[in-house]
């Protein structure tokens, strides 16, 4: 069997399908991650999940049985919404424009789509929070990979408002690790504001490297920004 589509969704709720390549198989599921036996849920039509679910399904026959298929169902923290002032390569999506506010942080494997990618320009969004309130602090996670022309940004700016339209500046955060450290790794940049303003919108500048320096192998050419979950707490 597979499903309607693979990897990690991350909607509030989700209409899952299963499909089989033999239309004569019955097709069972769980939605807890327990391998799916004949004793199992029974497939009749597409379903709804509206909380976290590992979804695994197999095909059954009278002679044979598929391999199981598996799907994850991540719930999206919040009601967020988010307006990007920059375009993403469209290999590097995160999935979707929301990808970045929900919830699962990218891994150190990049490839496997969970960040989003921005070459020669410096990334730039406002989050609509839904309405006003207490702003303890805010972060914005990035890879690098110096060897794939993936660098930190040089530093990140936050901007707070209570109409989307007039931002007052909120925190700064510089860079601190070197472009020619070529561990691949995650940095948080986080801002902490004791005085807990309060704001419905969030802005926030990430600074891209810019062109590759002389001692890379790409040099002379534009880095990419990866970035992978924005919190706000």
């Amino acid at each position: 069997p597979y499903f309607n589509s693979f990897g990690q969704h991350k909607n509030t709720s989700d209409s899952i399908s299963i499909y089989g390549y033999n239309k004569d198989a019955i097709i069972y599921y769980t939605l807890n991650g327990d391998e799916p036996t004949q004793h199992a849920i029974r497939y009749h039509k597409p379903f709804l999940l509206k909380d976290a679910s590992i979804v695994k399904a197999k095909a059954y026959t009278v002679m044979d049985s598929s391999s199981t298929s598996k799907t994850i169902i991540y719930k999206k923290p919040n009601d967020w919404k988010i307006k990007l002032f920059c375009k993403y390569n469209k290999q590097y999506s995160a999935g979707s424009d929301e990808g970045i506010i929900d919830g699962v942080k990218g891994s150190l494997n990049w490839r496997a789509g969970e960040w989003q990618g921005y070459q020669s320009q410096d990334f730039e969004a406002i989050i609509d929070l839904g309405k006003k309130q207490s702003i303890q602090s805010i972060s914005s996670h990035y890879l690098q990979d110096t060897r794939s022309w993936i660098l930190f940004p040089t530093e990140v700016d936050y901007y707070i408002s209570d109409n989307g339209l007039d931002f007052n500046f909120y925190g700064h955060c510089a860079n601190t690790i070197l472009a020619d450290d070529y561990e691949v790794q995650v940095k948080p940049f986080l801002s902490v504001n004791s005085t807990l303003p309060s704001a419905q919108y969030i802005k926030i500048k990430a600074k891209n490297f810019g062109k590759l320096p002389d001692w890379h192998q790409g040099k002379g050419e534009d880095a990419f920004i990866f970035i992978d979950e924005i919190e706000i707490k």
